[in-house]
């Protein structure tokens, strides 16, 4: 408490009466000055010391730094976290870049992969296939009427080996010379091949014919054969796909179809097989019937269930594989009488395992 000094009281045992506390300087509610006999001389009004003062500017000056001190650390921690983002999404953008070339890669190396084994596919197919003619003329016959040590003579056409200069195209519908000779020369062009260096001749009636063939010709032969393999490869696509060829007819655009040469033999069997084939797929639907182009073998799942052959240009021999049909629960007389109505009763031959 703060002593103010007065005038003495008059007993010592009383206490000096204390006034009240005001804001102003200045005492007595009469105007007198606190310093007169009044009972207001003993009120002191007190000011705002320099100390309360000095701590008032420091409290104020230590929030202005504190509230300072989080803004920045605010302003500092949102800086950081921007920078971050940046760092991740560089980072993210960077990984899909990487990601997309080596997506680019891998498609890349699947196609090469892709064109080289249809390539390889091709060839192989084409040699086995040469390997197996080659194989079954130097083999004895005896089917039908030929006697078991019966050869056929070099020069027979309908046994003879496939021409590898020689491309085949086939048409959906009847063409005229003049049809095909247009499709082979769209094929050629786009092989690099000059016109003087093929010729297409019709394999039927002259007039409309579907099977027409290519010849590559010149003194080369190994040169021929190149260039038959190199027409017929131009028309795969980068994918593998093969692109159509389409050649006029009487009633618009067909499609026609170049493939490799095959004997006339061979060409048979096929043509019966895909005969048999769609009987066994139109009679048990609910069954799956492969076809074995090179032997002529009708497959239901893996069991072999006949094979057709065509052992002269006038004979089909139809051989049955009675075990395989009664495993696969099939009938042998309705396919065998579907296939009389559809060549005409040409089979002749059946066998047991």
């Amino acid at each position: 408490m703060l002593k103010i000094p007065g005038d003495a009281p008059s007993n010592k045992d009383e206490s000096p009466t204390k006034g009240p506390r005001t804001d102003g300087g200045k005492g007595g509610k009469d105007g007198n000055d606190g310093n007169n006999g009044s009972a207001s001389s003993n009120t002191i009004t007190v000011g705002k010391s320099e100390l309360s003062h000095l701590l008032d500017t420091k409290f104020e000056t230590a929030a202005k730094r504190s509230e300072s001190h989080i803004d920045t650390s605010i302003k500092q921690l949102r800086d950081e976290m921007d920078i971050m983002d940046k760092r991740h999404n560089t980072k993210h953008d960077e990984t899909g870049t990487r990601m997309a070339a080596l997506e680019t890669k891998i498609n890349a190396a699947v196609e090469s992969f892709t064109n080289i084994a249809a390539s390889n596919a091709t060839t192989l197919h084409d040699a086995a296939e040469a390997a197996v003619l080659s194989a079954r003329a130097s083999i004895p016959h005896g089917v039908g009427n030929l006697p078991f040590a019966f050869q056929p003579p070099p020069d027979d056409p309908y046994n003879r080996a496939p021409l590898p200069a020689r491309l085949k195209l086939f048409a959906a519908d009847p063409i005229t010379l003049a049809s095909a000779t247009q499709g082979a020369k769209a094929m050629c062009d786009q092989a690099g091949i000059k016109e003087a260096e093929y010729t297409v001749t019709p394999l039927g009636n002259p007039g409309l014919a579907r099977l027409f063939a290519i010849d590559f010709v010149g003194n080369d032969e190994p040169l021929n054969i190149l260039r038959a393999k190199k027409a017929r490869e131009c028309l795969r696509s980068p994918d593998g796909k093969w692109l159509e060829v389409m050649v006029p007819a009487a009633a618009g655009d067909t499609r026609a179809y170049i493939n490799v040469d095959k004997s006339p033999k061979v060409e048979r069997v096929e043509k019966l097989s895909k005969i048999l084939l769609k009987i066994c797929q139109q009679e048990f639907p609910d069954k799956k019937f492969y076809m074995d182009r090179v032997t002529g073998t009708i497959k239901c799942g893996w069991t072999p269930i006949a094979i057709v052959a065509a052992p002269t240009s006038a004979e089909i021999s139809l051989k049955w594989n009675n075990g395989g049909i009664t495993k696969s629960g099939l009938s042998k007389e309705v396919l065998k009488t579907a296939f009389d109505l559809a060549t005409g009763g040409s089979a002749n031959v059946e066998w047991s395992p």
